[in-house]
């Protein structure tokens, strides 16, 4: 198959989607009971593979969902490969995934009683919602705005703790305006999260039902 100018964006498209979605990844094989170490050699050596022109060429979505799709070819690569295999590819050139980005997650939670599937979709749930959350963020810095992002950001999400009073004195505002401002930004929100998940998904049909699947396992967790 030739490259061309549809190609190439396929092909960057697949590549920002598996780098924005691999900490679920990461999150299952802890979850396996592989130590930090195994799982990061794991998640270096799977993305090499899953990013390369070879396997990228060969990718047909179907009617899948990306969630789906990406634990599967996990799985499957697994299958194939050995820790030694999978050490030496970390080993050479530029690390797929930034090394302390796999640092930072280092702790992954093991305490609970989900299963690796589980805590695979749970933390899926939590990157589309902390991706979705960073491109609203740099939307409203874009439009002069981030201040007051941030200090609705409280109402939005419920973990405010500051009254409507002090955040309308900060900004200058009316208490009502900022009730208004707040409610608008959690429409943003809903907007910029249903872009997020439609992106990793190959039908808009499928869009509401991962919407309600994925905002459950957040209440849930």
């Amino acid at each position: 198959m030739q490259d061309n100018g549809e190609g190439t964006s396929a092909d960057s498209a697949w590549e920002k989607l598996a780098r924005a979605y691999w900490k679920p990844l990461y999150v299952f094989l802890r979850r396996k009971e592989l130590d930090h170490d195994t799982a990061a050699d794991a998640i270096q050596g799977f993305f090499a593979h899953l990013l390369s022109r070879e396997f990228l060429r060969k990718i047909e979505r179907g009617n899948g969902l990306f969630r789906s799709f990406l634990l599967t070819s996990l799985q499957n690569w697994r299958t194939d490969q050995h820790r030694a295999a999978t050490a030496q590819k970390r080993s050479q050139g530029s690390p797929v995934i930034p090394l302390h980005e796999i640092e930072e997650i280092i702790s992954a939670p093991n305490g609970t009683s989900d299963s690796p599937e589980e805590a695979f979709d749970r933390r899926w749930a939590r990157t589309l919602y902390d991706n979705a959350l960073e491109k609203l963020h740099k939307r409203l810095t874009n439009r002069g705005r981030e201040a007051h992002f941030l200090k609705l950001l409280g109402l939005f999400n419920g973990d405010g703790t500051e009254p409507y009073a002090k955040i309308a004195a900060d900004l200058g505002m009316t208490e009502g305006a900022v009730q208004q401002a707040a409610l608008e930004l959690r429409r943003e929100f809903g907007n910029v999260l249903r872009q997020e998940i439609g992106a990793t998904v190959t039908d808009e049909s499928q869009v509401d039902g991962e919407i309600r699947y994925l905002l459950g396992l957040l209440r849930g967790s």
